[in-house]
């Protein structure tokens, strides 16, 4: 029996040794290699990327206002073909009622009168001028060939020197020359525009450029003035003048 109680603890004692030599084997879930973060991409400049927005807002402006005087052209055209109409229409039946009263052609001469008088009224504006305008604005505008605008503008204002458009062919010659960086040529042409057009819709935005102008000329006082002028004003392009003192005046 000792014999047996022995052997049996031997037994026991080397069973444990065994379990305690084997090999724990971790089974954990194996570590995930670490992926390796890109390099940060490099960011655009901010101020650059708000000064290309700040310029194409300003030239979305442009063409949101020649829209507008286009389409105020048209309705003005509308209405005046309508007077015209109608202003036909009574000449011709005030002749019949003289022809049916025995008029005589004297009678047919004064009842002339009134329609030159309505005629002279509401001048009207040529096709060839509108349709002139058309096509130097399409040259800034839409296909970007300056000098051919430049030339084309120039002809207008020639051809029609107190035309209706007058105003927007000066504008536009201070707008092309400033984008060509010839900048006595755009304040001239800006100064002509608030000297002959001082009450037009477009002599606000030609004080505005003007006064930019003054300040790539190095005029920072006559700048600021025209700028403080514009900023007072109720216009669209008050708080472009704004903006513009508080980013390079300070103010």
């Amino acid at each position: 029996m000792l014999f047996k109680a022995l052997s049996a603890a031997i037994f026991m004692m080397a069973a444990s040794f065994v379990v305690a030599q084997v090999e724990v084997v971790d089974r954990s879930p194996a570590a995930k290699p670490q992926t390796q973060t890109p390099p940060p991409q490099p960011v655009a400049n901010p101020a650059a990327q708000a000064g290309e927005l700040y310029y194409q807002l300003q030239v979305l402006q442009q063409e949101v206002l020649e829209l507008r005087g286009i389409v105020e052209l048209q309705t003005h055209e509308l209405k005046r073909l309508k007077q015209q109409r109608l202003d036909d229409y009574l000449d011709i039946d005030r002749r019949l009622s003289a022809l049916g009263k025995g008029g005589t052609a004297s009678s047919n001469t004064a009842t002339k009168k009134p329609s030159s008088t309505v005629s002279n009224k509401t001048a009207p504006v040529p096709a060839d001028e509108i349709k002139h305008y058309r096509g130097a604005i399409d040259l800034v505008l839409r296909e970007k060939k300056y000098d051919q605008a430049i030339v084309q503008l120039k002809e207008h204002l020639d051809t029609y020197p107190k035309g209706r458009y007058s105003a927007n062919a000066i504008y536009w010659l201070g707008e092309i020359y400033l984008l060509k960086n010839n900048l006595e040529q755009s304040r001239q042409w800006f100064s002509q525009l608030l000297a002959d057009y001082p009450g037009h819709r477009k002599a606000p935005d030609g004080k505005f450029k003007l006064a930019r102008v003054y300040h790539l000329m190095g005029d920072d006082a006559q700048s600021k003035a025209l700028l403080n002028e514009v900023a007072d004003s109720n216009t669209d392009a008050s708080r472009l003048a704004k903006n513009y003192l508080r980013d390079n005046f300070g103010s």
